[in-house]
């Protein structure tokens, strides 16, 4: 196990993180030799390499724990880390997800119908919401100083709404075409906004690599069972490494620490001074945390999006620092000026971006969409009455769905999730 495992991370590390453990190292000697790595080793990033690393691992460590379980052939073997439909962007499958396929990949009317409604759950998530919100927020994010305070605070909103729909799609159409082969495979998203603390929504959110960390890092570090500081202590490290699996910048590691640091915090305000931060039947309490968490992930949202460390600290710089000089003028306006003032917070050059009649447009629609899609996961049962008509409801919302995607689809580039 540990050969495999040692040999997996070493070829993670290697294609994944090279250049940027010479950029830190450059950062710190100034030596010319770190500066010139990039020059001196050109190396392409293997598709899906994050994704299949975890699998191999996993394979591995369940294989060590439980040496009776049942051997598999190679060419079962290969097909379990290769598996097209999910390699690119997870979910991240272990052996008893995936084996217990091949004894009843036999077709039904009841996969195939599943299997539709992914496909156009993920086509209508990517398409007709992830695409026009990157659209939106892009110009943002590749320069943040260029914007006011209410912009880049909102994009971080936009953000959340654009990274659920991307992944969560792409998720969507991924377990779409296992099923249309046969194959189930894990959820991995649970209506995650409407999560009420952070540690739930990270059993909503990427289900499976946060079950990953925990199984196969947190609980061998001890969990929760060597003492409270050890175990915000361990909170922190998977939650850091986490943000390190999906990239290979400091974006990613203060992503991944600041998550850590709330999941200590949550255990320590429960554990510590008897706090119940997630409410049960009070539900505007509910309402209430629900809009915090999801705040917080959009936070979040501003490290995970940013291009670079310097494009993070001048997001955050630039959230407390740059007020609208359109307010400015409007509050300080004297007699007639005021009109112009107000007036201009719409105009073509208003720094108020999301202002714009357009703009509010995209925001409104996805993310009622968004919140469509988190009721059909919040309320399974709602949908279950629905599935009673798929005779004649598959291919009506398939022909609607082909329409939408026809005349409203525009080009927001690749799937964000391609990129780890």
């Amino acid at each position: 196990m540990g050969f495999t495992v040692s040999l997996n991370l070493i070829n993670l590390g290697f294609f994944k993180y090279v250049y940027f453990f010479s950029k830190v190292l450059a950062d710190l000697t100034s030596y010319p030799f770190f500066q010139q790595v990039p020059n001196l080793i050109h190396i392409a990033l293997p598709l899906a390499i994050s994704f299949y690393t975890f699998q191999v691992i996993a394979a591995a460590v369940d294989t060590y724990r439980n040496p009776n379980v049942p051997t598999v052939k190679v060419e079962d073997y290969f097909l379990f880390v290769a598996f097209f439909p999910v390699l690119i962007a997870g979910p991240i499958m272990r052996m008893s997800d995936f084996f217990p396929n091949l004894d009843k990949l036999t077709p039904s009317k009841e996969k195939m119908y599943r299997a539709s409604y992914l496909m156009m759950s993920g086509l209508v998530k990517k398409v007709l919401v992830a695409d026009p919100m990157s659209l939106t927020i892009s110009p943002v994010f590749n320069s943040p100083s260029d914007y006011d305070s209410f912009s880049l605070f909102i994009a971080g909103i936009c953000y959340s709404i654009q990274v659920f729909s991307d992944f969560s799609g792409l998720t969507d159409m991924a377990r779409s075409v296992a099923l249309y082969l046969g194959f189930e495979t894990p959820e991995n998203f649970k209506a995650p906004f409407f999560s009420t603390s952070g540690r739930e929504l990270w059993k909503r959110w990427h289900i499976t690599l946060s079950f990953w960390l925990r199984d196969y890092i947190y609980f061998p570090l001890g969990g929760s069972k060597k003492g409270e500081l050890r175990t915000y202590l361990n909170l922190i490290i998977i939650m850091t490494l986490g943000g390190f699996w999906h990239g290979a910048d400091y974006t990613f590691i203060c992503w991944g620490f600041y998550w850590g640091v709330i999941l200590a915090g949550e255990r320590f305000l429960e554990g510590k001074l008897g706090l119940k931060l997630t409410p049960e039947k009070n539900k505007v309490l509910i309402v209430l945390k629900a809009m915090i968490v999801f705040v917080l992930f959009s936070i979040s949202g501003l490290m995970f999006r940013s291009n670079n460390a310097t494009n993070m600290v001048d997001h955050f710089y630039g959230i407390f620092t740059h007020f609208s000089h359109s307010l400015e003028r409007l509050l300080d306006g004297t007699s007639n000026h005021w009109l112009i003032s107000a007036t201009s917070l719409f105009g073509e050059g208003s720094s108020f971006k999301y202002l714009h009649i357009e703009n509010l447009e995209r925001i409104f629609y996805t993310s009622f969409a968004v919140l469509f899609f988190h009721h059909l996961q919040y309320f399974p049962e709602f949908w279950e009455k629905i599935r009673k008509h798929d005779v004649w409801l598959v291919p009506t919302l398939g022909i609607i769905t082909i329409f939408l995607l026809a005349t409203l689809s525009q080009d927001g580039g690749e799937f964000i999730y391609y990129r780890f």
